[in-house]
């Protein structure tokens, strides 16, 4: 019966017991064993924080060119609007209207004056638009001042004086779509006044979402740029100009991260402000279970952009220089020492990170104890049946 028991927990030792969570070595042991899926083991230190904290997400170079320079001119799809103004005797655009702010009965001796309006057309194709007892006037490429001094020539000898003034109604070639998760999507005229990332979404109404859950989407000229609505308001420099024809899209995307293992509650946490550090993220979960917990175990489980590994990992044959657009590493956190918990309070947790509290070495080792116990126990008591008369 003996060696039944040694059998049994021989076997035993050699079988993976039930567990929580993997224990540090487990974990070394996977990264050197696996050939399929590299990662990297990052022990976090003063010089790992500040790379981490160093990087900002960013719209990059190719979304901040300067402000655009708003020529002013009259492109296809604009629509405008035309009033002729003429002097004395008998008009060419009857019936003559009151000039807003002059009197009903001018003085005598005073020329009058009437002012017509032509209705509000939009500009073809080909960059034209029509005028009365003129016809085809082309306008694109014009300013309205322009456009408005060409209309007056034409009308020399058919009206009477003319003078002409041209308004810009609705620019549709310097202009910009916002939509998504804003309160009133819509297409926004830019001006020479050089509107920013913010002053377009303000004008379509705002956010509809918290700034830290919300995303905004550039696409400009082929290119894709996504950046955190919060992100823009925090920096400056990420409110770029808004160029014609830009698309600006927000999406609404509830930032979350996980904690695992050997820890009170596991679950998925929502973001409840728009920073949290792993120091909190471990707090919120209630921190490693005394019984099997390892807190000198904490792994932060991330997808790095392959330029931040390059300069975490800082080695040769690593696995950021396979190729790949992004980086699996497991950051390792010892909070055992002070440093530890100074260290997790200076990392910010990102979207989706996965943070995993690992079960203690002598978790097992008391499991397995355990277990070999129940066996002697068992083997004993049927002992003492066979022997008992």
């Amino acid at each position: 019966m003996a060696l039944l028991t040694i059998a049994l927990a021989v076997a035993l030792a050699g079988c993976a017991l039930p567990a929580a969570a993997p224990t540090s070595v487990e974990l070394v042991k996977s990264a050197n064993d696996d050939p399929d899926f590299k990662y990297e083991m990052v022990k976090v230190d003063a010089r790992v924080v500040a790379e981490l904290n160093a990087f900002r997400p960013s719209f990059g170079p190719g979304f901040k060119t300067g402000r655009y320079i708003a020529a002013n001119v009259l492109s296809p799809g604009d629509v405008v609007a035309i009033t002729v103004y003429e002097t004395g005797g008998q008009t060419l655009f009857p019936p003559p209207s009151v000039v807003p702010g002059a009197t009903a009965s001018a003085p005598i001796g005073a020329v009058a004056t009437g002012a017509s309006n032509i209705p509000p057309q939009v500009i073809e194709a080909n960059g034209t638009i029509t005028v009365p007892f003129v016809g085809r006037v082309k306008v694109g490429g014009l300013t309205p001042g322009q456009a408005g001094e060409l209309i007056q020539r034409d009308l020399q000898g058919k009206a009477v004086s003319p003078q002409v003034l041209v308004s810009l109604v609705n620019n549709a070639a310097n202009a910009a779509t916002v939509g998504g998760e804003v309160n009133a999507a819509r297409t926004v005229p830019l001006t020479l006044r050089h509107e920013r990332l913010l002053d377009v979404i303000a004008a379509a109404g705002g956010a509809k979402y918290p700034a830290y859950e919300t995303y905004v989407r550039v696409v400009r000229k082929g290119k894709v740029g996504n950046v955190l609505l919060q992100t823009i308001i925090n920096d400056p420099a990420e409110n770029i100009y808004v160029r014609p024809n830009d698309q600006i899209y927000l999406t609404h995307n509830p930032r979350t991260f996980a904690v695992l293992g050997a820890t009170q509650k596991v679950a998925m946490y929502p973001f409840p402000s728009e920073k949290v550090t792993l120091a909190e993220a471990i707090a919120q979960a209630g921190g490693p279970i005394d019984a099997i917990g390892d807190p000198g175990g904490v792994y932060l489980f991330r997808y790095e952009p392959r330029f931040i590994a390059k300069k975490i990992l800082d080695t040769e044959n690593s696995a950021a220089d396979a190729g790949a657009e992004f980086v699996p590493i497991l950051y390792r956190v010892d909070m055992r020492t002070a440093e530890g918990y100074f260290l997790a309070q200076a990392i910010q947790i990102r979207d989706k990170d996965v943070v995993l509290i690992t079960n203690a070495e002598a978790t097992q080792l008391q499991k397995l104890l355990t277990v070999v116990r129940g066996f002697t126990g068992i083997a004993y008591d049927l002992k003492r049946q066979t022997i008992t008369p």
